[in-house]
């Protein structure tokens, strides 16, 4: 006879979120947006470039010539955009397909708030003339996507996407900087933005599995019961 499940037994897939860890998730992405969004607070009164930016214009000079920078600039293009997501979703609908939407979509989000609500919002721009600046929409791409790669992957594999996401990030930062696409608080402001949407999405995502685990966990739920199953008696 099939044992039948207890209180405290935990759903398989995407309903197996630990309520601690979302919730730690969920903080680490609002923070990461809250930053963001202090900051471009901070730069609608003061757009003109501070400590930081001239800082980080002495240590990355200006070369719009440089290969590399080009190079590091296409992870965060319209291209590697959608193959990174498609990506993302693939390797992740098979084991969790809350993740799996929710990592493919936040890219893509976090790109659109960036372009078309950040930037008109803050009004930051290069110059006098300048194209508008913060954030850094290609920055934002790029962080999103790594942080969504290391979400995806194995739990075996994720300290090399870890690296290896951060590896990218900081070159596209440092790229953009060089290239005098963007101030280097705009470059910062793209990996707030693009790690806290990934990060606040996916744990929204998963928060309603998460708390009817955390009841179960604790006894305050209802029991579980499979289909075609009566329930035990007391």
């Amino acid at each position: 006879m099939t044992p039948v499940p207890s209180a405290n037994a935990r759903i398989r897939g995407p309903r197996a979120s630990s309520l601690g860890g979302t919730a730690a998730e969920l903080l680490v992405g609002a923070v990461a947006l809250g930053v963001a969004a202090v900051a471009g607070l901070a730069f609608v009164h003061r757009p003109w470039p501070n400590r930081l930016d001239v800082l980080g214009y002495g240590v990355f000079p200006a070369d719009s010539g440089a290969p590399w920078a080009h190079d590091a600039v296409s992870l965060g293009s319209l291209t590697a955009l959608l193959i990174g997501v498609a990506a993302v979703f693939l390797v992740a609908v098979a084991r969790d397909w809350v993740r799996a939407l929710a990592c493919a979509a936040a890219p893509v989000i976090a790109v659109v708030i960036v372009q078309d609500l950040a930037k008109p919002l803050v009004g930051r721009h290069l110059g006098l003339n300048g194209p508008s600046s913060f954030p850094s929409g290609t920055v934002a791409a790029v962080a999103a996507l790594a942080t969504a790669a290391a979400l995806v992957v194995p739990a075996l594999l994720r300290p090399v996407f870890i690296v290896a996401g951060a590896a990218a990030v900081t070159a596209t930062c440092a790229a953009v900087v060089v290239l005098r696409w963007h101030y280097p608080t705009d470059a910062l402001g793209g990996v707030a933005v693009g790690v806290g949407a990934v990060l606040a999405l996916d744990a929204l995502a998963h928060l309603p599995w998460a708390l009817a685990n955390g009841f179960r966990s604790t006894g305050s739920g209802p029991p579980l019961v499979r289909p075609g199953q009566r329930p035990r008696m007391a």
